[in-house]
């Protein structure tokens, strides 16, 4: 039920705020620095614990080496290029769409609430996750039009496939790689946000980085393999 109201609040949001008055330029900006500031309090959230008097992190070097190698792997297999080149009479709705699904579909609570409702029934967190998307929905429909409305469908898929593996593998997902792959998911929604901000003049595309996060479930499964041979 939590992600099917999730998916509601998504679609309505995108349909309705495509139908508000736009205001340019400057609704794009508020929207770009809105998610920027979201990520960088997602991110540090994920990335660091305080122990004590100190501040550590036992993930940023993962995160970081995933980022770093993620992105060079989609610049080598030019996949923003290829992803551009499918919607290539209305590349703006594609960059809008990717932009949408980046947004709603990576985060804690993206992960963490189909995992709830999975193994406990649980439907809160998708229930207060879809009070949150309702608001960045409209925002995003006003300045992206009604393909916002769309991103529900990949981001309700996104959260089925991570509800099933917790329920048949609830090893699979470890609280360190739950944290690693939520933190490397704010990276991505950061450069959508700078993006918007800067209007594509500076752009970085995030689309490049998307091998990270292949990366960083690769490097889990094959640490495990390494711990259970030693």
């Amino acid at each position: 039920m939590g992600i099917v109201i999730d998916a509601l609040a998504i679609m309505f949001g995108g349909v309705f705020g495509s139908k508000l008055n736009k205001s340019g330029k400057e609704n794009y900006r508020t929207l770009g620095i809105g998610i920027m500031m979201i990520c960088f309090v997602g991110f540090f959230e994920n990335m660091y614990r305080v122990h004590g008097e100190s501040i550590i992190s036992e993930n940023l070097i993962i995160v970081l080496f995933a980022y770093i190698a993620g992105s060079k792997l989609g610049e080598i297999i030019r996949l923003d290029e290829r992803l551009s080149n499918l919607g290539k009479t209305n590349s703006t709705s594609l960059n809008a769409f990717v932009d949408a699904v980046l947004f709603f579909g990576i985060g804690g609570m993206q992960i963490s609430g189909p995992i709830a409702l999975a193994i406990n029934g649980d439907n809160s967190q998708l229930l207060i996750k879809s009070f949150v998307d309702l608001p960045f929905a409209l925002a995003f429909g006003a300045a992206c039009g009604k393909i916002v409305a769309l991103s529900a469908l990949p981001v309700a898929a996104m959260q089925v496939l991570i509800a099933a593996t917790a329920y048949f593998s609830a090893a699979f997902l470890s609280p360190e790689m739950t944290a690693q792959l939520c933190a490397m998911g704010y990276v991505l929604l950061f450069f959508s946000g700078f993006n918007l901000v800067t209007e594509g003049k500076h752009k970085i595309s995030n689309v490049n980085m998307l091998p990270g996060i292949f990366l960083v479930v690769l490097f889990n499964i094959l640490r495990d393999l390494v711990e259970r041979i030693l």
